[in-house]
């Protein structure tokens, strides 16, 4: 099978006129990537199906998750969205792994009713240790109607049918609740501004069958009839992680390179987002229309 039948793709990408970009992914020598002639947005060919009761992350599965605290992921993320959580009661987070984030939220926001959806009983007894989160294996455990904020993150991606998943989620939400999104972004600077070739063969992989941009991402939301409050570029990796890619062309970043560029570091992220660079993009909604 060659070639990319569009009408396939969730609108508003089905209409959209994709071309060739690479052969090749991450886990997979002969899935091909293809993106649309704004270059905002990417679909694997053939779309891959994920068996997700076997899954392992990758940063589980390549030994990242200490390095990826030690950078300050939540925290940083924390930042951008601490007013949303600061004025809610009823908090749901969708793909919530280990509880990481929960466990954040939960030490600055005391206040809140925390629940999860996810399958992965593996990790339970991690997320257990935070006090009062309640447990849900799948979304139709979830009670509809009763979410101040729901917040996925690194989860669209992997969502082969958006529009419906984005539905039901909507479908959940108390009125005026909204949801929280965080995506890998095609305007990943190691992908567009630095062009490392070994990053774009390391970046693209069969879980994910989609690849947004903050403006293809804010394009399906708008035509899905969702109200965008919030569109923010979220750069998640600093100078060290970069320079580590551009020399040795993998990631787990440099200690050496860390110590050294610790305090300008910050102000390099900054300065990407700024510039429409980011490896991520975050997005804050209002549910569809009822």
């Amino acid at each position: 099978m060659t070639g990319l039948d569009e009408s396939i793709l969730p609108a508003p990408f089905c209409d959209e006129e994709f071309v060739r970009l690479r052969r090749g992914i991450y886990d997979d020598a002969d899935t091909e990537v293809y993106v649309n002639r704004a270059g905002d947005f990417a679909v694997l060919h053939p779309i891959p199906e994920t068996d997700y009761s076997r899954y392992k992350p990758r940063a589980a599965a390549l030994g990242l998750q200490e390095y990826k605290k030690k950078i300050g992921t939540y925290e940083r993320r924390h930042e951008k969205l601490a007013a949303w959580f600061s004025s809610v009661g009823r908090v749901l987070e969708i793909g919530a792994g280990d509880g990481g984030f929960l466990a954040l939220i939960r030490e600055r926001h005391p206040h809140l009713d925390l629940a999860c959806v996810e399958p992965d009983t593996t990790r339970r007894s991690l997320r257990e240790q935070i006090a009062g989160l309640t447990h849900y294996e799948n979304l139709s455990q979830a009670p509809v109607g009763s979410w101040d904020l729901i917040c996925f993150f690194h989860v669209l991606e992997h969502i082969v049918e958006p529009a419906s998943f984005l539905s039901v989620c909507a479908s959940l939400l108390a009125p005026d609740g909204h949801l929280v999104m965080e995506v890998p972004s095609l305007d990943d600077p190691l992908l567009g501004l630095y062009e490392v070739p070994a990053y774009a063969d390391y970046c693209f992989q069969k879980q994910h069958p989609y690849y947004y941009s903050k403006a293809s991402l804010e394009r399906l939301l708008r035509s899905h009839g969702f109200r965008i409050e919030a569109m923010m570029t979220h750069q998640r990796y600093g100078l060290e992680n970069h320079l580590n890619w551009l020399q040795c062309g993998k990631p787990g970043g440099n200690a050496e390179y860390t110590r050294i560029f610790a305090p300008v570091d910050f102000g390099y992220m900054q300065s990407l987002e700024a510039a429409g660079h980011s490896d991520a993009v975050i997005a804050v909604v209002t549910g569809m229309p009822r």
